[in-house]
């Protein structure tokens, strides 16, 4: 139906929108499609006298595609419809992320543009600068990394809860800096990215800076080399600051790789970039494979916010299983054997969330590739020839974490683990309270905060606790001896 030279999108032009993208698709690398044409980001509204009427999820995506992309999609269109010459980007009225306008970056194009039915402020020089610069660093993240894709358990849920928290109001959160530690393959740089993720594409902060410590061992030292002259360093000098100083937001990624390099001069001046960031009430997130204070020759201003860190740990059962479950949902196998292989591997792989992973890929290549029909025994047997599950893991027991110290002390104290949490000084409570907050501390790599979120209490309750547990140990040789019974029924 033609109305007013009006093609609408319900009558005739879902089959040409789909070409079009199928040329992108080709036309593009994967990641790009993904990011910024697939999921919808960007639909076709009308065609009207040869110009698209395109509607994009968010200003950030109007934006990028604007710069980055009109040439590929203007061909894209002339090749699925010759008449089409031209189009136009408005931004979705339901947007989470802006109630900003962007126009198209073509001259001619911006004196035609429609007005959306709510009028909305025109976007300045200054902030399309921000957005462009914002949507290169969302091009760094990897696109399956956000807080939708991260899957919550016990060995992460503080965290979690940290990073969103920063996401969404990152100019008012207590712990700035904020440290995220934790072994190889956790989720820590998942959760990183996340968070600038969210604060790019709900504008929750007008820049954001993604950056790796070698990274920024690079840029320092091109302000200290002597073999460019004063005026490059000088440049180099400035660049830097306005990299690491200035944004709203900063993310930087394995801290502990500058630990110790040159002398402490890096560390050095990464901590006075800090020391302004927090000044300004900027905030900054770091990522390390170990608390502050744990990691070694760091310089020394750093460990001050180690009470500012919280771990990641490795994943215990029910995480593992939920992963498993989440990144294998694909299989076509029929439900009940996928959830048995599911549990059998969750109970035998003990390891960070990458080898999970592994394992999850050749569920996959078993299934897809070599056409094998899966069966909890055919599984076993796979990964015996292949060595998927390493045998040395099966008779290790699982890694202590605040869940299951609190639950062993309840037991071995006769009271419930919700009991821990409850306000009262009852002996019968209050000491196996104490005793499970020394454990927490001594078997795991949780903070001090950590640990007093989980009982209720502050942080200073819990250096009480362990110091009571530990003045009990020294007078008390019964005490002493039932700590170290129950430390043994630990795997440490």
């Amino acid at each position: 139906m033609l109305i007013d030279n009006v093609i609408r999108l319900a009558d005739a032009s879902q089959g040409l929108w789909d070409s079009v993208l199928s040329s992108l698709r080709s036309s593009l690398s994967a990641n790009s499609y993904d990011m910024w044409f697939g999921k919808k980001n960007l639909t076709l509204d009308c065609i009207e006298n040869g110009c698209a009427k395109l509607i994009a999820a968010n200003e950030l995506v109007a934006s990028w595609i604007n710069g980055q992309f009109r040439s590929a999609l203007l061909e894209a269109f002339k090749q699925a419809d010759p008449e089409i010459n031209d189009y136009l980007i408005s931004v979705s009225a339901s947007s989470k992320a802006s109630q900003v306008m962007i126009m198209s970056t073509d001259a001619a194009s911006e004196a035609a543009v429609e007005k959306p039915v709510v009028r909305k402020p025109l976007i300045s020089r200054e902030e399309k600068t921000l957005l462009a610069e914002n949507a290169k660093t969302l091009a760094l993240f990897y696109s399956n990394y956000s807080f939708d894709t991260f899957v919550e358990g016990d060995s992460n849920r503080i965290a979690l809860a940290m990073c969103r928290t920063i996401a969404e109001n990152p100019m008012e959160c207590s712990m700035n800096p904020f440290f995220l530690f934790g072994g190889p393959g956790v989720g820590k740089t998942h959760l990183l990215q996340s968070i600038g993720r969210y604060a790019i594409m709900y504008s929750t902060a007008s820049r954001v800076v993604f950056r790796t410590a070698e990274q920024f061992l690079k840029d320092f030292m091109l302000t200290q080399d002597m073999s460019v002259s004063r005026a490059e360093r000088a440049d180099a000098l400035a660049k830097l600051r306005s990299t690491y100083e200035d944004p709203q937001l900063l993310l930087i990624d394995d801290i502990q790789v500058i630990a110790g390099i040159g002398h402490g001069a890096t560390e050095k001046a990464l901590f006075q970039v800090l020391q302004k960031r927090v000044a300004a009430k900027r905030q900054t997130v770091f990522c390390a494979d170990r608390r502050p204070t744990e990691i070694p020759n760091l310089y020394d201003g750093f460990t001050h916010f180690d009470g500012n860190s919280i771990a990641v740990d490795v994943p215990d059962f029910l995480t593992r299983l939920n992963i498993l479950r989440k990144k294998a949902n694909a299989l076509q196998i029929p439900v009940e054997e996928r959830d048995r292989i599911f549990r059998w591997v969750a109970q035998h792989q003990r390891g960070n969330v990458r080898e999970i992973e592994g394992v999850v890929t050749k569920l996959f290549a078993y299934h897809d590739l070599l056409g094998v029909n899966l069966t909890l025994d055919t599984f076993k047997e796979l990964c015996e020839s292949c060595n998927v599950i390493d045998p040395a893991n099966v008779a290790d027991k699982p890694i202590p974490t605040i869940s299951s110290i609190k639950e062993m002390v309840a037991n071995a104290y006769h009271v419930s683990v919700e009991s821990l949490r409850a306000n009262t000084r009852v002996k019968s409570v209050s000491v196996p309270r104490k005793v499970a907050m020394y454990f927490c501390r001594e078997l795991t790599k949780e903070s001090l905060l950590s640990i007093g979120f989980q009982f209720g209490r502050d942080y200073t309750t819990v250096i009480a606790s362990i110091k009571a547990v530990e003045r009990d140990m020294r007078h008390d040789p019964e005490f002493a001896s039932n700590i170290e019974n129950l430390r043994a029924s630990f795997a440490i």
